[in-house]
């Protein structure tokens, strides 16, 4: 299979979940081998995804608290490097991210690919949500001050088209600003193909912070921020998750459900980008 990046040849690295994870040889990019598309993203991030746990979520609905506070947070981060603006949120979801942008003076859309949550955050949060991919969605060149994929990129179909869409819907000057798993963490070397975040077929990519900021400067942007972002996670999260990769031990039931956990993300980053 061809690297989705820069289709460079792929040699399998191991195996994840039943699928073959491969490295390019050419630019370093690691990748699931699976022939994703726009139908890919419809079966793998419905309404299941959202209330079935597993690699989703048990009530995505019940984050919403959480997912608010990380909007504020990230737009803090930005107030050294601009001013509040027009934003287009991708892979949205309910818009609970997106909530919390606008409550500190953003406007802006959200993108989502779950139709349910698009209505969800139309009709209980008033954002205006469009339905669809972000690889598939079009609005006139330099329409946004600001694109955020929060825990986005590694889902991509095609995520060389998702960044030069990002390119093309930013002003000049405008930003990206990605939260994403990193693969060169401690975390990730430890436990190897073990790694929560090897779950294929929902995650497909897998970059590291090096590797990502490579691509973007290589595509028409700069890197002026980033680090380890400041992460809670439902008790009800962590559970689902841990279920995910361990099976249905009985142990989970002392995880309780309604407390929040600090994430040490060590594994987890955050970078900022202009765009050039």
């Amino acid at each position: 299979m061809r690297c989705p990046l820069c289709d460079g040849d792929g040699r399998q690295a191991f195996e994840a979940k039943g699928f073959p994870v491969l490295d390019c040889r050419s630019c370093g990019h690691r990748f699931a081998c699976i022939d994703a598309d726009e139908m890919h993203v419809a079966a793998h991030y419905g309404d299941a995804y959202f209330t079935g746990g597993g690699a989703g979520y048990t009530d995505y609905a019940a984050e919403g608290r959480l997912l608010r506070r990380r909007g504020l947070y990230y737009s803090a981060k930005l107030r050294s490097h601009t001013e509040p603006g027009v934003m287009l949120d991708v892979g949205a979801a309910a818009g609970f991210i997106l909530k919390g942008f606008i409550d500190a003076g953003w406007s802006g859309i959200g993108i989502e690919p779950n139709a349910t949550m698009a209505e969800y955050g139309r009709r209980e949060l008033g954002l205006e949500m469009r339905t669809g991919s972000f690889e598939a969605f079009d609005a006139d060149p330099g329409s946004f001050d600001l694109v955020s994929m929060i825990q986005v990129a590694a889902h991509f179909y095609d995520p060389a088209g998702a960044f030069a869409n990002a390119r093309r819907l930013l002003r000049s000057g405008g930003l990206l600003l990605i939260e994403t798993w990193d693969r060169d963490s401690l975390t990730a070397r430890a436990f190897g193909r073990h790694w929560h975040e090897y779950s294929p077929p929902s995650v497909l990519h897998w970059f590291s912070r090096d590797s990502l900021t490579e691509y973007l400067e290589n595509n028409g942007f700069v890197r002026i921020d980033g680090g380890r972002p400041v992460k809670k996670i439902s008790g009800g999260h962590v559970r689902s998750l841990l279920r995910y990769r361990l099976g249905d031990n009985p142990l989970l039931r002392l995880v309780p459900e309604r407390i929040t956990f600090p994430y040490p993300a060590e594994d987890l980053f955050w970078a900022l980008y202009r765009r050039a």
